[in-house]
């Protein structure tokens, strides 16, 4: 694009860029223009307008201003020289930059060849700025036209071979990565979750049949656990066949903490289904000594204790405004509400038994219609179904050859419908560390992993499709896709002043961290070619963009400019 100014001739020493504010509609803005000064037949000092550069882009107006300003000598440049070559993006990838480095997470990269610890950078980054990120063959063609090459040195180009055998770099790594990132923490709570993502292809030898938390019918899973600190920033992640059931998971994970981690004590904080009976009965074993645990309790398990008579937990002590605390065992049985959850656990109860009562229904059809006498096929039948849901205690029934009947206890499911919203936390951290109250808000802090896959796998990441399919590179694949959520974490973190919402209008000053990337997209690196010189210049920062940078420790400075 060729700078389209009518003269023929630029004088150095009398142009300048200035900036002339003008009104309208009530507000004023600031036009650039290039103006020349000279005097009049009266030697009295004048100001001309030459030509008006509002249409130009921000930076190409800044680097006419710097080489106007640049010289002390009169030079002449045809002004049909100054040509505007390309932009890129600079802004947010310099914000990511920064913040990858304060994490140490390029430190921790080192262990990697150099032609691999790019391509997972560039990866990196794609994941956090971009609303769908690239596909590998996709982003090593768009990596020769980003800012992040210059950033990063890149002179001769990497295969794309290389792109692909990165991630199983990665995962080669990914012990020593994990240990490095988390050198130097005093944490000891953690929380651990896991969830699972589809596979559209077959060949995946990781991928299999199992419980798909996306409830996308007929494919194959992968299941991946998370562990984070207290405050969700993650540590490590695991991936796991996707018939793997969600308990067997988790000595794993412990075990990996212990031996790659070095910790001494902990307290792993892990949802229903993860930490059964069966986990508990582990971790109060003697191997695991150094572990505490705060875990929930199923719902079945929760109604069996309310019916053990010998057990303390009884229906009136259900509280749907407080929290109450009972030990038995050794444990500590923490009885909570929660309300939002009340009318689910109301639908589900009348779900099951509306269910329950229609086969029993059913075979009392078939006995009125004799197709059904025998006591013993009665019997089998009826055992079948009355309690596949749990629902036995509110059925009475009476049977016997050639004889079926039953009725509803409505007294009892009364009775019962205070549960609805109720849970058990369970628990064997000392009193004297967390009381009743912290215990309650550390099983509740599970929401923070809740985050970070809703983030790994919807908003922010979009870890699916996995568009891998050897064991290695999948691993490497969804690593590379925690890292990338590191970074989300750290930036949310920073940027808490301008991404907090008001509890009341839901509103926040950034709007999004989607947003914000799109604000700082527009900070370009320009590129000019002033007769035969090529030369770089950042756009002019605007006021939003410096507010924005300043909270992620980014600056545009002198540091900016000498990384290109």
């Amino acid at each position: 694009m060729t700078c389209l100014i009518n003269y023929d001739i630029l004088v150095v020493m009398k142009m300048r860029v200035e900036y002339i504010k003008r009104p309208y509609k009530d507000k004023v803005y600031s036009y650039p223009f290039l103006v020349t000064s000279y005097r009049d037949e009266n030697k009295v000092p004048r100001n001309k307008v030459v030509q008006n550069l509002s249409h130009l882009p921000e930076h190409v107006v800044e680097a006419i201003r710097i080489a106007l300003r640049s010289g002390g000598e009169v030079k002449s440049v045809p002004t049909d020289v100054i040509k505007y070559l390309n932009s890129i993006p600079f802004g947010e990838i310099w914000a990511v930059w920064c913040v990858m480095k304060d994490l140490g997470i390029q430190d921790a990269l080192e262990s990697l060849p150099e032609n691999h610890k790019i391509p997972i950078i560039a990866s990196i980054c794609d994941r956090v700025i971009n609303p769908k990120p690239y596909s590998k063959r996709a982003l090593w063609d768009a990596f020769e036209d980003t800012s992040l090459k210059q950033l990063l040195g890149v002179d001769e180009r990497i295969s794309l071979s290389e792109w692909y055998e990165a991630l199983d770099s990665l995962y080669l790594h990914q012990m020593e990565i994990q240990k490095q990132l988390f050198s130097g923490s005093t944490e000891r709570l953690y929380l651990y979750d896991i969830t699972s993502t589809y596979f559209e292809g077959k060949c995946c030898p990781l991928a299999d049949w199992g419980l798909d938390r996306d409830n996308k019918k007929g494919k194959k899973i992968i299941v991946i656990g998370l562990l984070t600190t207290s405050e969700g920033r993650p540590i490590a992640v695991r991936v796991f066949r996707g018939n793997t059931s969600d308990q067997t998971t988790v000595i794993d994970q412990i075990k990996e903490l212990k031996e790659e981690f070095r910790i001494e004590q902990m307290i792993f904080v892990g949802d229903r289904g993860m930490i059964t009976s069966k986990r508990i009965s582990e971790l109060e074993s003697g191997d695991f000594h150094w572990i505490k645990y705060i875990t929930a309790i199923k719902r079945q398990e929760m109604m069996a204790l309310v019916e053990d008579q010998e057990h303390p937990i009884e229906l009136g002590l259900f509280d749907h405004r407080n929290l109450v605390e009972i030990k038995e065992g050794g444990k500590r049985y923490i009885l909570c509400h929660n309300p939002l959850r009340k009318a689910e656990d109301e639908c589900t109860r009348l779900r099951l038994l509306a269910k329950t009562e229609g086969k029993l229904r059913e075979i009392e059809s078939s006995v009125k219609a004799a197709r059904l006498k025998k006591e013993e096929k009665i019997a089998r039948r009826l055992y079948r179904w009355i309690n596949k849901w749990k629902m036995e205690r509110f059925f009475p029934v009476k049977y016997g050859e050639g004889y079926f009947e039953f009725s509803r206890d409505e007294d009892e499911i009364e009775r019962y419908s205070v549960l609805d919203g109720c849970y058990v936390i369970v628990s064997n951290v000392d009193e004297k560390e967390l009381d009743t109250e912290t215990v309650h808000s550390k099983y509740k802090d599970l929401k923070y992993v809740e985050n970070a896959f809703r983030s790994m796998k919807v908003s922010d990441l979009c870890v699916r499709p996995v568009r891998h399919w050897s064991e290695n590179r999948v691993r490497g694949h969804v690593f590379m896709c925690m890292l990338a959520y590191l970074v989300v974490w750290e930036v949310k973190h920073r940027l808490n002043p301008m991404l907090e919402r008001d509890p009341k209008t839901r509103e926040c000053e950034g709007n999004s961290l989607r947003e914000i990337w799109d604000t700082l997209k527009h900070i370009t690196i320009g590129k000019l070619n002033i007769g035969g010189t090529k030369t770089t210049q950042i756009s002019t920062v605007n006021k939003r963009q410096r507010e924005i940078l300043k909270l992620l420790q980014a600056p545009i400075n002198k540091k900016a400019k000498q990384a290109l």
